[in-house]
């Protein structure tokens, strides 16, 4: 199983290669580098029901050492202390014991977020009659996974068959790290907490705080996300994914915002008018490396479809962003060249 696994470990490589199902490549673009790195490696998940614009892309892979590297450099990943994480050296591995803080701030380099957990299980499980993404059985040769006992975490994209079947889906949803969420646990305003103290701190810190007191309703009655920002560090998260030391029916944990495990790492999901916003805010391509990265993430797949819906729910984004740039790449022609 090890020599089996050995091998396929050199599909780690496609987080450094062109990225897998999205046929020739218009040109020759540097990999996952940059603040638009990922946009190699967004997949399309489409959302039944809702518009369009509001299709998620979601990371192929978990972040990896190699991304982490880049982003402990730029001036978001000096402001969190990115650099203090330490890395084992392979940058194909996933990335792990960051805090939530630093999750948060490299999704946003990368012009992304972290996802809610109903996100999550809907990248996982589609249709939600399956609990895997390739089925309903437990099977350890899928996923790194405590059934493995590797012990030890595995290059992204190692367990091809551990991906949705037909489908050009995410890697490692389910083992190698835990991923992190902006979900809340609903228990964390239940009687556990109120005795440690920590809702009741956290209430205490919103009630102080001018700019989340005035939310407050009838009563004194605060809202749950004015307390959960007041909290900070000290409110827990839903972890998602199981990881290599735990059983792959484990999909979900808790760890607090400011802890740090060497289990948990993080991917990366925006919905396409998300996307746009946030390209409104960054500067435009600074370099032909990036004007190709825009470039060819326009024309991969149903992309330009789904960018061009979503451009209709956001304001004309100002002159001289990177909003702007995709936007002229969206009204250039009327099909991939």
């Amino acid at each position: 199983m090890v020599g089996s696994l050995a091998m396929l470990a050199l599909a780690g490589a496609a987080c450094d290669g062109q990225a897998p199902g999205s046929g020739p490549a218009i040109e020759q673009v540097p990999t996952r580098s940059g603040r638009f790195g990922s946009l190699r490696d967004l997949v399309l998940v489409e959302r039944t029901g809702l518009p369009l614009g509001q299709a998620l892309f979601v990371d192929r892979f978990e972040v990896t050492e190699a991304d982490w590297r880049e982003f402990a450099m730029s001036p978001r990943g000096l402001r969190v202390g990115a650099a203090r994480i330490v890395l084992g050296g392979n940058g194909s591995l996933p990335v792990s014991g960051i805090d939530l803080t630093q999750a948060r701030a490299f999704a946003a380099w990368r012009c992304c977020r972290l996802p809610n957990e109903v996100e999550w299980q809907l990248v996982t499980a589609g249709d939600g009659r399956s609990m895997f993404p390739w089925g309903y059985k437990q099977d350890p040769s899928r996923a790194n996974t405590g059934e493995l006992a590797l012990g030890v975490v595995t290059p992204v994209g190692t367990f091809e068959s551990g991906r949705r079947a037909n489908s050009d889906s995410p890697y490692d949803l389910i083992g190698n790290v835990g991923e992190w969420t902006e979900t809340v646990p609903w228990r964390w305003c239940g009687p556990e907490f109120e005795q440690s103290g920590a809702f009741g701190r956290s209430l205490r810190r919103a009630r102080a705080t001018a700019a989340l007191a005035v939310w407050g309703g009838p009563g004194g009655i605060l809202p749950l996300g004015a307390i959960v920002a007041a909290g900070g560090d000290d409110v827990p998260h839903v972890v998602v994914g199981s990881d290599f030391q735990t059983p792959m029916t484990e999909l979900y944990r808790e760890q607090l915002g400011g802890e740090r495990r060497q289990r948990t790492g993080l991917r990366i999901y925006t919905t396409a008018a998300e996307l746009l916003r946030r390209m409104s805010e960054e500067a435009a391509p600074e370099d032909v490396r990036e004007q190709a990265q825009l470039r060819q993430f326009v024309w991969r797949g149903r992309h330009r479809e789904v960018l061009q819906a979503a451009a209709a729910e956001v304001p004309v984004p100002p002159p001289g962003t990177a909003g702007a740039a995709l936007q002229d790449l969206l009204r250039a022609a009327e099909s991939p060249r």
